[in-house]
Order: structure tokens, then sequence, then C-alpha cells
């Protein structure tokens, strides 16, 4: 019995048609009946996770938040704020600048509304409404006047990956960089990704991380793996994923989740 179930939700907690299958809801359930408590951990954005829990109808008992990968951390149901991490105005600007540089776009989320650089952005006219969000064109995001939680850089995959060292090279040491898609660049905080939003979850909540089991298949879930007492790597893993993992299990089209639970 885990006191912490925390899951990713692309390729993991969702099949490949995007759906949840009833196998894993239902171990999830009956594990939160048991007591556990079930934690969405993904790049998306608070409203964009409150907007999935009601289509999968996960329900908001005993449901933890870790949106913009741990940098804000919420209780669904109390909408108590366990964690709240932003990013620097002058960070912002910066990463701003090498989009540009770059011919690249950006979007960050606030509220209910997603701010991208660019209309035509790669993958900008999809990431509101999957999140249930609206769509703003802000090419600075400095104009905004509010803490950002998360810069996401969009590019189709090989000119990102052509971009990748430059990005590493010019925010070394000033904030987190991770993949969560070949064409998703998440930078948050310094320090700040899926296994710092577990840990700051455990320890507001006083419990051990040992106590928690976490599920993950992509670069940006590695973090949360390795912090969690029990890290499990989805079939589906990228390999170095699956050698950063306690366990590997089946992948998110044959109920891994479900399989690792053994409920």
């Amino acid at each position: 019995m885990f006191a912490l179930i925390a899951v990713d939700i692309d390729g993991t907690l969702l099949r490949s048609d995007q759906t949840l299958s009833p196998r894993t809801r239902d171990a999830l359930r009956t594990a939160r009946d048991q007591g556990a408590v079930l934690m969405l951990a993904s790049g998306r954005p608070e409203h964009g996770l409150r907007h999935l829990a009601e289509r999968l109808g996960l329900g908001l008992d005993r449901l933890v938040l870790s949106a913009c990968n741990g940098a804000a951390v919420v209780d669904a149901e109390t909408e108590e704020i366990i964690c709240h991490r932003t990013l620097e105005h002058a960070l912002v600007a910066r990463v701003l600048d090498l989009v540009e540089e770059l011919g690249l776009a950006a979007m960050t989320p606030l509220g209910h509304v997603v701010h991208a650089t660019r209309e035509d952005g790669y993958n900008v006219a999809d990431e509101a409404p999957a999140n249930g969000m609206e769509l703003a064109i802000t090419p600075r995001f400095e104009e905004l006047d509010e803490p950002l939680h998360k810069i996401l850089v969009c590019a189709e995959p090989d000119l990102l990956a052509q971009h990748l060292d430059t990005f590493r090279g010019e925010l070394d040491g000033h904030a987190e960089l991770a993949l969560s898609a070949p064409f998703y660049l998440e930078i948050t905080p310094p320090g700040v990704d899926k296994g710092s939003g577990l840990l700051d979850y455990c320890a507001a909540r006083d419990l051990d991380p040992a106590e928690a089991i976490a599920f993950g298949d992509n670069e940006n879930d590695l973090p949360m793996l390795r912090v969690a007492g029990t890290g499990v790597a989805m079939g589906n893993a990228l390999d170095h994923v699956k050698a950063g993992a306690d366990r590997v299990t089946a992948s998110n089209d044959e109920d891994g989740i479900a399989e690792a639970l053994d409920l």
C-alpha cells in the first residue's frame, strides 16, 4: 500500500487514444478508497489538470495537482496552494530573447489563458483547447506583470533538437530544462521539477517519500521516479527513463499502472 501515487499524464495515465482505461481508473479509485492520495504530475497548468480530472471522471477527493512540472502543487479539493514557485523576471526576458533570436515560439499558462508569442508557433493552436483554456497572443511575457511558473518553448522536433544545446548553455544554473515531448522544452525555476513537486507535497503533509510510487515515460518524469520510494517506468518509456527507474511495467496501452499496483 502506497501513501502517494504520482502519475504522469500523456504516455502514462492516458492511453495512446487519450482515454483512461476502466481498469486503470478502477485501480486508482481502489487505492484512494484505501487511503492513498493520487497526484497528477504534469507539465500541464493547474487549470488544464482540473479540466482533465473532470473529463476523466476522477473526482477531487484525495487528489493533488502537481502542475507546470512541479512549480505549482495544489490540493484539488480544498484549493490549498502547497507549492508556488515562479521564474525570475530577468530570466523570462532572457528566454524570450533566445526564442526570438532562434525563430521559435513560446507559451506560458496564466490562470485560464495560454499566452503564446506567436499565433503560428508549432502546436500553439492546439495547446489551449487541449487544456480547456483560452489563447492570447502576447509577444513579450514580461508585459503580463505576473509571476510565471514555466515557459514552454515549442518547435518542430528536428528544429528544437538543433537548439537544445544553446538553451542549455545559456540557462545552465539559472533554470531547469526538460523535454516533455520532442516538440516541447519545459523551462521552470532552478531546482523545480516533478521530483521537487513530489518532495514539496510530502514535506507539507509529513509523508516519507519512500511511501510514494511514481509512474512516467518521458525525460521530465525522471526526477519524480528518482525521488519516489518506487519509481516505475512504463513499457513505452524512453530507454534512459527505464534505466533510471526501479521497475518497468506494461505500457500505457496495456494498463501498466494497474499492473504495477496489482489492483
